[in-house]
């Protein structure tokens, strides 16, 4: 073989060793399809030679994931998704490193069959990004791009149509004491876990054997709209706002109550004027009413 072509094999050689190490090294890009933990892969960071291995289960408080169709304040556990609405969706690691930080996350929404559920949009083009591959298919795998010192990230996701069933989010991250700033071999430590959310309900039961003393305050509102009721037995309360033309404008709550007295307040100071409609869904049971908003 001629100089010429060992030149180019080299060169060939040394290109794919880069994209290689590029490919494993979650500081320099972001973790390949697949890697949340799912059980339509059953692979982590962990487990794909990316990282070293058994992956955690982390402790309650090592990281948040809140959601909303404004800011997203509600945790994702114990959340109910209405069919076919855009949410924004908050990912936050609490248990910091120490030494040189870097941290990298990827998280998939699945149905019961282990299918795409919904659709992932990226919020933040610097810092997210999704990836898919032939062998996951249609499987979206929101994740980190080139990890670094951030640990919070936010994404959106529309939920899947009427029907789909309970959607299970399964998600992965890295928490990584570097050794140095850029480590020639991925380190750190990582941890998986799964979060299961339900399809709100459709509302065929009566509200009066889930709550007594509704009442829904001032009607016309101006500045807060009130809402107080006893709640009979725990269950998971939602309510949201619709214009007349079945769109929905806010999602005023979305949260496990338990039992007794409850009474909130909602800012409606950025609500045109006009009327709406308040629903308001407790366990299997909804009720709606009309609002005027002076």
């Amino acid at each position: 073989m001629n100089k010429k072509y060992l030149l180019s094999a080299f060169f060939m050689v040394t290109v794919l060793v880069l994209v290689t190490t590029n490919n494993v090294n979650s500081k320099i890009t972001s973790a390949p399809a697949g890697n949340s933990g799912d059980p339509f892969t059953n692979t982590s960071c962990a487990t794909s030679s990316c990282h070293a291995g058994p992956a955690q289960t982390p402790a309650s408080g090592d990281y948040s994931i809140t959601i909303g169709t404004g800011s997203p304040t509600s945790p994702l556990s114990g959340f109910c998704y209405t069919p076919n609405t855009q949410y924004n969706l908050a990912f936050l690691i609490n248990n910091i490193a120490t030494t040189n930080p870097f941290y990298g996350f990827q998280i998939v929404a699945l149905d019961a069959a282990n299918a795409k559920a919904g659709t992932m949009a990226v919020a933040n083009m610097a810092t997210t990004q999704i990836n898919t591959s032939i062998a996951t298919g249609t499987r979206q795998y929101m994740g980190h791009k080139g990890a670094n010192t951030t640990h919070n990230w936010s994404f959106k996701w529309t939920s899947p149509a009427s029907g789909t069933g309970p959607v299970t989010f399964y998600f992965a991250y890295n928490v990584c004491n570097a050794s140095t700033a850029t480590p020639t071999t991925p380190q750190g430590t990582i941890y998986k876990a799964a979060i299961p959310i339900q399809q709100c309900s459709s509302g065929i039961e009566d509200i009066s054997s889930m709550v007594a003393d509704l009442n829904i305050f001032p009607n016309p509102v101006s500045n807060e709209l009130g809402i107080s009721f006893n709640l009979l037995e725990a269950a998971n309360v939602s309510s949201q706002l619709y214009s007349l033309d079945g769109r929905e404008t806010n999602q005023l709550m979305n949260e496990k109550i338990s039992e007794g007295n409850f009474v909130r307040s909602f800012n409606t100071n950025d609500l045109p004027s006009g009327i709406y409609l308040m629903k308001l869904n407790v366990g299997g049971a909804t009720i709606t009413k009309k609002i005027v908003k002076q």
